[in-house]
């Protein structure tokens, strides 16, 4: 609380006898489908265009949750690349496999990414991030059960540009960022080319057990992108991307003491992390044998917009394409079996690849005088499929040979009737339906199905499941324009994420993990917000209110069989606040804040979910996993123009987190943790070059962001980074 004071202060000083302020710039965000002012919006939407997302410091997706409230992402097991992420309650936290689906939707130029175990690439030319909280059931509907990340690349036009960049910063660290584009033919075709590489050469963890420093990188995107727009009545987007990722993967630390003495009446396999669990060596040691951990991942992409301009409404068409190739190995002991330092643990490997592809329709227009603004739609979506996934726990463990198909398919419509200029009601609904086909062939010693229970003969199983799951969602609204700068809005709305195939079942492929399915889970969310501009629109305000109630709600749990499978664990109401604040009291001075409150309380525990509930006796458990009771950020960014030639700049932030539970056992607590960034640069006042020296946790705090604890097989907790530090030279025509 010292240093956001501080941080404050320092802020304040800065306005003592300076310029008049100027307005908070107004974005334009597409959270319905449809161009239109963030404040006009009826949604708990944040928004930040490519100006913040230089000064926030966000460079990777997963960078997107600190600046977001009751948002968190962050990498954990699989390799590098993958993140988890939670939202209001709902998580993935199984991201390494293909069958896995999060609950927040990530879009990239109006294309759905499906999946996390690659979803956390480079961000390079990006003109907007727009991360829609809550459940999108009706415009967005797949996997949006707790919200919606739009990632919004730039598109050329008339304007031409060219952009380039050179950073280096500790551990030998490079990173390069290069955009062109323009017209090709004036008023009529334009392209563009973006790309980011950025190699680190040595990691900031430690293996004493290798001698070698985890933590290198290699990561290359590229995209490119072609726009006719020669027509009024037609437009198009062609855009083809790539991206070459490798990296030393996940690098768990090891705890000691490795195992927890059973308690009575308890079985070990529920037991929480020992309390006086510590290191077992330095903070950021890791001690797997050599080539246990690492990534690699190569992604394509093609994708194509139509817009056509009917008269009286517009018809659209995205489709898309992606291919991924994604292997990963890391040691879930991270060394540290039984607190001996070297010692492997359970060593995972997973070689998969996935190809997916989309379809959506949409038309949209106005009617009845031009007050009803309306959407209809409908969406399909293929994902094809395959995975190797094995283990070895002290030799031959088990491998998993994984097939899967899904085919979604939805029709939705929504619309928006203005009663009067000020007053409107929204209302919309979707219909939902998931056909998904699994496979997994196993086989080594760990294996077994269905058949082995009665006369156990390990070695191999096989299981053939299919499913469908259909749902029909609805989102109902309205909202009143207090005044030109001042809206408030009531909502209720419907989220539904389909059931799926338990993986992470370490070869049990019988009814009592990988054999059987999980349920779909739903939610009913209720929401009130009010959205300002005051003072002249130099503060901006908004705020949103929500209750949460999902039934069916899905969760990584730790299995009596001792895998780590999906299962629905029953009803749980989440509810909380969230609140944003941009304040421009300045020229070229802003000051920033977003914080999130949010509680959980469970309902009826489902007796199918695993045996005794679900920290292993009848009690339920407290508290959702990563679901902080508090999380905020609070900065500034100013400017001072020296003269004609040269302007200074810099900024800093602090954000903060409240302890929680890494898993819905609540068996590994992750206290709470502050991490402060900054930066300070020079450069022309028009940008044309600019050389910047950014800072993350420049404090050098030591934080937990995860962990796992099973009983003899893992005690490890995921860490942030250490201080981090990069110098940049920016050029802009």
């Amino acid at each position: 609380m010292k240093t956001r004071g501080r941080l404050v202060c320092v802020a304040a000083a800065i306005v003592a006898g300076s310029s008049p302020a100027l307005a908070v710039e107004q974005i334009i965000v597409t959270a319905q489908r449809r161009e239109e002012k963030l404040q006009e919006v009826p949604l708990a939407v944040s928004a930040f265009n490519a100006d913040v997302i230089a000064t926030r410091q966000i460079d990777v997706v997963k960078d997107i949750g600190q600046n977001v409230p009751n948002l968190q992402t962050y990498t954990v097991t699989a390799g590098a690349q993958a993140i988890q992420v939670h939202s209001r309650g709902a998580s993935v936290q199984n991201p390494g496999f293909n069958l896995s689906e999060s609950p927040v939707g990530i879009y990239q130029d109006d294309i759905y990414f499906g999946r996390l175990s690659s979803a956390n690439l480079e961000l390079a030319d990006i003109e907007r991030i727009e991360v829609l909280r809550g459940p999108q059931g009706t415009l967005y509907g797949r996997n949006t059960i707790a919200g919606a990340i739009k990632v919004v690349s730039r598109t050329p036009g008339d304007d031409a540009w060219l952009n380039a960049s050179a950073g280096l910063g500790n551990y030998d660290t490079t990173k390069f960022t290069a955009s062109a584009g323009g017209p090709i033919e004036e008023g009529a075709l334009a392209g563009s080319v973006a790309a980011v590489y950025e190699k680190r050469n040595r990691g900031w963890q430690d293996n004493p057990a290798t001698d070698s420093q985890p933590g290198e990188h290699e990561n290359l995107v590229v995209r490119s992108k072609l726009h006719w727009y020669g027509s009024e009545n037609f437009d198009a987007v062609l855009t083809v991307w790539g991206a070459d990722l490798e990296n030393d993967g996940y690098n768990g630390v090891p705890q000691s003491p490795f195992a927890n003495p059973d308690g009575p009446g308890i079985s070990e396999n529920f037991l929480p992390a020992p309390a006086d669990s510590a290191p077992l060596g330095d903070f950021y040691d890791n001690f797997s044998p050599s080539g246990a951990n690492y990534g690699e991942s190569d992604q394509a992409g093609v994708s194509l917009a139509l817009d056509f301009d009917l008269g009286s409404v517009n018809l659209r068409s995205i489709t898309g394409y992606t291919n991924i190739e994604d292997r990963f190995g890391f040691d879930l002991a991270g060394g540290g079996l039984n607190d001996v330092p070297g010692l492997a643990g359970l060593l995972i490997s997973s070689d998969s690849e996935l190809d997916q592809w989309s379809q959506e329709l949409q038309l949209l227009g106005t009617a009845l005088d031009e007050r009803l603004n309306y959407l209809v739609g409908a969406f399909y979506l293929n994902e094809d499929g395959s995975q190797l996934y094995a283990g070895e726990f002290f030799g031959p463990g088990f491998a998993e040979s994984i097939d899967n198909e899904t085919d979604s398919y939805a029709v939705f419509a929504d619309g928006t009737y203005n009663l009067t200029e000020r007053l409107s009601v929204t209302a919309g609904a979707r219909w939902t339906r998931d056909e998904k086909e699994y496979t997994n062939d196993c086989s080594g010693p760990f294996c077994f199905d269905d058949s082995d229970l009665s006369a156990p003969t390990p070695g191999t199983g096989f299981v053939s499941l299919d499913d469908d799951w259909d749902e029909t969602t609805f989102r109902l609204g309205t909202d009143y324009q207090l005044s030109d700068t001042q809206l408030v809005y009531a909502s209720f709305s419907q989220g539904f994420q389909s059931g799926g195939f338990r993986t992470l079942c370490f070869g049990n492929l019988s009814s009592t993990c990988g054999g059987t399915a999980f349920d779909p889970q739903t939610v009913d969310n209720y929401e009130l917000g009010y959205k300002a501009d005051l003072f002249d629109d130099t503060l901006r305000f908004n705020v949103s209110t929500f209750y949460a109630m999902y039934d069916d709600i899905q969760q990584v749990v730790l299995n009596a069989a001792g895998g780590f499978p999906i299962d629905n664990i029953g009803e749980v109401d989440v509810y909380g606040v969230e609140l944003e604040v941009l304040w421009s009291p300045i020229d070229s001075l802003n000051v920033f804040a977003n914080a999130g409150w949010q509680e959980s309380d469970f309902g009826d525990v489902d007796p199918a979910s695993p045996p005794g509930g679900l920290n292993g006796n009848a009690t339920p458990t407290d508290e959702l996993p990563s679901n902080p009771a508090f999380q905020g950020k609070i900065g500034f960014d100013y400017a001072i123009t020296m003269s004609e030639m040269v302007e200074f700049f810099y900024g800093a932030d602090l954000y903060y987190s409240d302890d929680y539970f890494s898993e819905a056992r609540n068996q590994v607590k992750i206290d709470s943790y502050t991490r402060v960034n900054g930066f300070l640069g020079i450069g022309d006042p028009d940008r044309s070059w600019q050389v910047v020296f950014t800072g993350r946790n420049i404090t050098d705090e030591e934080d937990y962001v995860s962990g796992i604890f099973s009983q003899g097989f893992a005690n490890i907790r995921t860490v942030l980074p250490p201080a981090e530090y990069m110098l940049t030279f920016k050029v802009n025509y």
